[in-house]
């Protein structure tokens, strides 16, 4: 091969490697799990927003919203207390995590926002 094709080569190779994703990447395990919490908790989100927009008893349903996004929230955590600097489609694994509290926070779910906050900055903030 000629220098100049070696070269031309080699410069688009680096080009193409540079092209990847942001560091640090969330791992791919960790991602899945991110992955599954934020789907758990917008959607327990977007139906506590459905079930709460009609008059008449809710206490039952938004108590089952709140443990499937606790549940998620605690998945959530267990990533953000590994490393809360990991990116997950283009956000920091804390950023996604403030997001998170504030939308649990907006539709209502607060005992599952009390875990998600409990479970991450008291316990890393020790």
């Amino acid at each position: 091969m000629n220098p100049k094709r070696l070269t031309a080569v080699l410069v688009l190779a680096l080009l193409l490697a540079a092209c990847g994703a942001t560091p640090p990447q969330a791992p791919h395990k960790q991602a899945q799990k991110l992955s599954v919490a934020t789907s758990g908790i917008s959607t327990a989100c977007g139906l506590a927003f459905q079930v709460t927009a009609f008059p008449g008893a809710h206490q039952k349903d938004l108590e089952t919203l709140e443990a499937t996004a606790a549940s998620s929230a605690k998945k959530l955590a267990s990533v953000y207390v590994r490393n809360q600097s990991w990116i997950y489609q283009g956000e920091t694994v804390h950023d996604i995590v403030r997001d998170a509290l504030s939308m649990l926070d907006s539709c209502g779910l607060t005992k599952a926002q009390s875990v998600l906050a409990h479970s991450t900055y008291a316990r890393h903030h020790r």
